[in-house]
């Protein structure tokens, strides 16, 4: 007579499958979201370690030595410029 919904009802399924597909999409999206400064995207430091295939300590040498771009946020968050990670590479010939 009646049709109630529950956890075994094929619809409930289907829709749980569904908010658990946008959840996971809206997850991957958080993780890979870079919010751009002026038109300039920032990567962190790990991210500029992974991309240059070097360690913490020596982007920090790096950084010691100013050759490489920098900027300071709350004197200990350190951001680099994408676009002056390329040049670096560029006017070094990788």
């Amino acid at each position: 007579m009646f049709d109630y919904l529950n956890s075994e009802s094929e619809e409930v399924k289907a829709v749980l499958a569904q908010l658990s597909e946008a959840k996971q999409a809206l997850q991957q999206a958080r993780d890979n979201y870079r919010p751009s400064i002026l038109d300039e995207r920032y990567l962190t430091g790990e991210e500029v370690c992974r991309y240059l295939h070097i360690s913490p300590r020596t982007l920090q040498t790096l950084r010691d030595t100013r050759q490489i771009p920098f900027t300071v946020i709350r004197g200990w968050v350190f951001l680099y410029p994408e676009s002056g990670i390329k040049n670096i590479l560029n006017k070094n010939g990788i």
